[in-house]
């Protein structure tokens, strides 16, 4: 929308146009004659709504009291954890653009709230999620006729200087946490098996039941997680639906769950849940920092829990498993995930692939290159 001043005679008058689309096409208006800058403004932006039939009022609400209006939209679709990650995110953003009317939100004014996200401290993923947040949120606005378009198109976010880089085992290294685990009987060994020898997230360690495991088929049902959010415990569906799964369970894995599941029956612990500890299911959090002190005590590198995920998928990969069977086997939705997360500067990978090409051609031997040169 422009505002010009003009002279008429010794009086000041403003004039407005502005462009909008109707049907696909797109078209303008002009009107002059206002008496004041205001004026001009207001009608170029009622009429615009008019004519492209936008939700009347949107130019009075302010950004934090329309995506407080969204994330109620939102609130029986999320999970607690993810509800609580879009208030948060919607914390920051109106810090900056809250008081805004939304109409009157722009492309720069976004862009600038990122940049000093980001130069506020906040890493780029953080970031990244603030803004996605805010986009979907202006979808909806686009959606239910309260904008044009959205002013998140266009908005870029600078990227980390570092990477962050998960901690991953080779199979040596995961050979002695396994084997230090097992040789002391360390409630850690079940769901750290799980996780870095099928893959399991955390809280799908934790929610796996006796019932989900069909050992005569040799297969088990990822169908829950546990998690603890501000002190309340959750037992519910895993992560997305292409997460809800079936693994395999032959082999060793089988084998030592077998045995410890006949091993809690002599001692009398009737379990519901496999990782079970003394009866109950421990805290994620402790299985997490048991796992790092017993790294530390065991002078074994150190890695997150989810880390061990990272370190399936990896030798996975490094072993011959195909991407898409990859996918299926760690639950992601896409497998742009998967590509994005693990062969992202994997040496090992390049090295394999670079091997391949290498043997195409029977090249000289060291012998014959030194004959060659003589």
């Amino acid at each position: 929308m422009k505002v010009q001043s003009y002279k008429s005679g010794s009086k000041t008058f403003y004039s407005c146009r502005f462009w909008y689309y109707k049907n696909g096409r797109k078209k303008s208006k002009y009107k002059s004659g206002f008496e004041r800058k205001k004026d001009a403004e207001t009608w170029g932006i009622d009429t615009k709504r008019k004519l492209e039939g936008l939700s009347a009022g949107a130019d009075e609400i302010l950004l934090e009291d329309f995506l407080e209006m969204w994330i109620k939209s939102k609130k029986k679709k999320l999970s607690p954890s993810s509800y609580r990650g879009y208030k948060n995110n919607i914390k920051h953003i109106n810090e900056y653009l809250g008081n805004t009317p939304l109409i009157k939100i722009r492309t720069i004014d976004i862009q600038h709230m990122i940049d000093s996200l980001r130069d506020g401290g906040l890493k780029y993923n953080a970031v990244k999620y603030i803004y996605r947040n805010l986009h979907t949120a202006m979808n909806y606005a686009v959606k239910t006729e309260m904008l044009d378009k959205n002013p998140c198109k266009g908005v870029e976010i600078a990227k980390d200087d570092e990477k962050f880089q998960a901690s991953i085992y080779d199979a040596e290294n995961l050979r002695k946490l396994i084997f230090a685990l097992r040789e002391q009987e360390h409630y850690l060994y079940i769901p750290v098996l799980l996780a870095s020898f099928r893959g399991l997230r955390r809280g799908e360690c934790l929610g796996l039941r006796w019932s989900d495991i069909d050992f005569k088929k040799g297969v088990a049902y990822i169908r829950k997680q546990y998690i603890v959010e501000e002190g309340e415990k959750h037992f519910r569906k895993v992560k997305t639906d292409d997460s809800e799964r079936v693994i395999d369970m032959t082999g060793f894995v089988a084998e030592e769950l077998k045995l410890y599941k006949e091993k809690m029956k002599k001692a009398g612990n009737i379990q519901e849940f496999v990782c079970e500890k003394d009866g109950k299911l421990p805290d994620p959090s402790h299985i997490s920092r048991a796992l790092k002190n017993f790294q530390k005590a065991n002078n074994l590198p150190l890695c997150r829990f989810h880390d061990l995920r990272h370190t399936f998928a990896v030798l996975q990969l490094e072993h011959g498993t195909d991407l898409d069977t990859l996918k299926r086997l760690l639950g992601h939705s896409k497998i742009s995930i998967t590509s994005d997360i693990y062969l992202h500067q994997n040496t090992t990978l390049i090295r394999t692939s670079s091997s391949k090409m290498d043997n195409i051609i029977d090249w000289p031997t060291k012998k014959e290159n030194s004959k060659m040169s003589q």
